[in-house]
């Protein structure tokens, strides 16, 4: 190739590299403004189940959260009320958490946030058992942007 054909080849993978969106480092996830905060959010979850502090997971929650657990039946829905309610006494049923939470996708259209993750989570009950149980899945949290924050509204 010659000279003045490599800095014309040099000149457009510059410009195209420059052209394309830039991701947060060991992601495929574009890095913006909104999805580095829904990550700090998600982030500020994980750490909050860890430590069992359910005042600060519900501050992470919208008022319009609505959540089904994943089933067709009612008996385990949650909505703000209910996690306000219930949370304590679920955090209260478990000990030794640890929570991973790797985020795989997220999509994002005006105010509103779709995030993929799989997360891997252990922990004891020990009224039931002194071993612990581990559980892992694929899940998805709805956020929406609130006078200016993300508030998850579904997916806890």
């Amino acid at each position: 190739m010659n000279s003045s054909k490599r800095r014309v080849w040099l000149v457009a993978a510059l410009l195209s590299s420059g052209c394309a969106a830039h991701r947060i480092p060991g992601t495929d996830i574009e890095d913006n403004p909104d999805t580095r905060a829904i990550l700090q959010v998600l982030e500020r979850y994980r750490v909050a189940v860890e430590t069992k502090d359910s005042n600060t997971l519900i501050g992470l929650v919208s008022p319009s959260f609505k959540d089904n657990a994943g089933t067709a039946t009612p008996d385990d829905d949650l909505d703000y009320g209910g996690l306000q309610k219930n949370l304590p006494q679920r955090f209260a049923k478990i000990d030794d958490v640890h929570l991973d939470m790797n985020v795989r996708k997220i999509e994002l259209k005006n105010d509103i946030a779709s995030v993929i993750y799989y997360y891997t989570m252990s922990f004891r009950m020990p009224t039931l058992s002194s071993k612990v149980r581990t559980e892992s899945d694929i899940k998805q949290m709805l956020l929406r942007r609130e006078q200016g924050q993300w508030k998850i509204t579904s997916g806890v």
